[in-house]
This record gives structure tokens, sequence and C-alpha cells, in this order.
């Protein structure tokens, strides 16, 4: 009896230990080909199933394919949203501010770490290529709480080992992303998914970007 009740308390302990160890937090975001964060409400939970409906939008005609030249006026329309200054590059500070706000305060850690999360390559921002945008004059976002005058962490954009969807474009690593740098990462990305040569890129291919995660 004595060794079946304490069977009994230890199965119940793993059990809870179990539990306790699951994962806290949304589940990790998923981006397009061209780095929009595809998140709930707006998009799917799930990897695959938001990445067919960014497919299903760049392809209303439901011709099964995306051409090169459509997967890059989606670039350039979402390279305009990351611009924030409209000055023809994105800097890392601006790309984390973009997702802050795109991302919403739940994927804080993933999107801007700040306070909550201090990692990326240091705290030495002077000694860092990239411009901040965290002085007051230059944050229009709306100011209701202590939680929005936080700075924004530059080389945090993403808590991942995964190579960054955006920043990776940063060919000559001066900290910002021109358009031509995006522009030539679209049609590297455009060449990896096109396995088949056909000129098009398919849904099953994009669904790769989901084994990478």
């Amino acid at each position: 009896m004595v060794r079946t009740c304490r069977l009994t308390v230890f199965l119940a302990l793993a059990v809870l230990a179990g539990c306790s160890s699951e994962p806290q937090g949304p589940p990790p975001p998923t981006f397009s080909p061209n780095g929009e964060p595809l998140l709930p409400p707006q998009w799917p939970e799930k990897c695959e199933d938001a990445l067919d409906a960014w497919f299903d939008r760049m392809d209303p005609g439901h011709t099964g394919g995306i051409s090169h030249a459509t997967l890059l006026a989606d670039a350039e329309r979402q390279y305009k949203l990351m611009d924030l200054r409209h000055d023809g590059k994105v800097t890392a500070e601006e790309l984390s501010k973009y997702r802050l706000k795109a991302m919403g305060g739940h994927y804080l850690s993933v999107s801007t770490p700040g306070e909550h999360a201090p990692i990326g390559r240091g705290s030495d921002d002077e000694a860092r290529p990239g411009d901040r945008i965290d002085e007051a004059e230059d944050d229009d976002r709306p100011r209701h709480g202590h939680k929005d005058d936080r700075p924004v962490d530059a080389f945090a954009a993403l808590v991942s080992d995964q190579p960054d969807p955006v920043m990776t474009a940063d060919t000559d690593l001066d900290g910002s992303v021109t358009w031509d740098e995006f522009r030539a990462l679209v049609a590297q990305n455009f060449a990896d998914f096109d396995k088949d040569h056909k000129g098009v890129i398919t849904k099953s291919e994009v669904e790769t970007i989901c084994e990478r995660k």
C-alpha cells in the first residue's frame, strides 16, 4: 500500500513537471518569403496554413503559381512598409520598430526584446552600424503606458538561430537594407523555391519555409 501511494505521488509530480515544462506564450511567428509577419488573428496559427493564405492572396486567380514579377511587386509593397523613414533603406532598428507594431506586445520577445529579453549582439549601440530611432521626436507609437517608452533593440529583431528574412539582404553589412539589396534577395529566394525552373513557385515550394523553423 505504501509503495502504491508513493508511486501515485511520483506519477502526479511527473505530470505536473511535464505540464510546467510546456512552452509558454505565442507560437513562433511565420514570415512570408518577403519578410511579412503572418500572425493571428489576421493569419492562421499553423505555419503551413498561414503561408497558404498568403499564397492565395498573391494568386487571386488560383493559377497555382506565383511569378517572379508578382513576388517582386509584393516585396516592394512590404519594403515600403518597413522603410519607416522613406529614405530608401531599412535599418535593423526600423525593422524592429515595424515588427513591434505589426506583431504586437505578445511577440515583444521576438520582435523587439528590449528589457524583457536582453539578447542580440550586445549593448554597445555606438559601435554598431545603423541608426537609432527610439528618440521621442522620431517615435510615433501611441503613448498610453510605460511599455510604450521601451527602446528598440536593432540587433535582436528575431530570437532565433535562423537568418533574419529581411536583414539577410544586408550584403555590405552596413546595418541597413537598400531596395536593390532587398530585390536581389527576392530574386535569390525565388530561384531557391523554383527548383523545377518552371518560372513560377507553388504552395508546396513556399511551404518549405516551415521546415527551416
